[in-house]
């Protein structure tokens, strides 16, 4: 897998805690977007329309950052519906948490994953090119 697309997935699982929140926050951006004060509103011959920039708005539905934020979360929550107990616990502790308290040979010497060091790295190795693949990225 080249390093970009195996950092790149790394990120989202970093995020994927938080991306409840992003979402959340995106859809606030869009509901209720910032309009600045117009400071030439009292200039005569000013005749701005202020409805023509409401009307450029994104929608909910077509706002992309959106769309792949949602995209991402069910991709990840599904290759985790999918995946081993092992697995589970080498992406929880090595990629969830903000600051992992095992390497994976650390895991493996306090027993909480029952594999070989090999076996461990080709565990993660699958979960990754699962979501390489469900989001069409090139391995």
């Amino acid at each position: 897998m080249r390093t970009s697309t195996f950092n790149y997935i790394k990120d989202i699982l970093a995020d994927y805690n938080k991306t409840d929140d992003y979402i959340r926050q995106r859809e606030e951006e869009l509901r209720y977007p910032y309009k600045e004060n117009d400071l030439n509103s009292g200039i005569k011959g000013s005749t701005g329309n202020s409805e023509a920039a409401a009307n450029l708005l994104i929608t909910i539905e077509q706002d992309r950052r959106l769309a792949s934020l949602e995209r991402n979360q069910r991709i990840i929550s599904e290759a985790m519906d999918g995946a081993s107990e092992d697995t589970m616990t080498i992406i929880e502790e090595l990629y969830f948490k903000k600051r992992p308290r095992y390497t994976m040979q650390g895991l493996i010497d306090n027993k909480l994953i029952y594999c070989s060091r090999r076996k461990a790295f080709d565990l993660r190795n699958d979960f990754f090119e699962d979501i390489a693949r469900a989001l069409n990225l090139e391995m």
